[in-house]
């Protein structure tokens, strides 16, 4: 039970500490959030043994699952037409009126 307590307390304090740190707080409760606890719980899964022997592990498995969400939420931030409405159709200076089915 003190191995859960533990994996829940590296949760909250590395959540919190990114909260701490950074601008945008509800951001920053999500990506810490669930990072961790994603983290924690893979970690969990692949070694579990290490996860309840080692105390520091759990921490480290939140910090890392913390930082490869960041990562990952910043890539996806940086292509920019994921999060940009579509473009409106350029409009042509020739005030010429389109007809249905006609060529272009």
């Amino acid at each position: 039970m003190t191995t859960f307590i533990n994996a829940l307390l590296a949760v909250a304090v590395v959540t919190a500490a990114l909260v701490v740190t950074s601008l945008d707080r509800r951001t920053a409760v999500l990506l810490g959030a669930a990072g961790s606890t994603t983290g924690s719980f893979l970690t969990w899964l692949v070694a579990p043994d290490a996860w309840s022997e080692i105390p520091v592990v759990p921490w480290l498995a939140a910090a890392a699952g913390t930082v490869a969400l960041i990562v990952l939420w910043s890539a996806t931030r940086m292509w920019s037409g994921i999060f940009e409405p579509p473009r409106p159709v350029a409009d042509d200076d020739t005030a010429a009126l389109a007809t249905v089915g006609a060529e272009q």
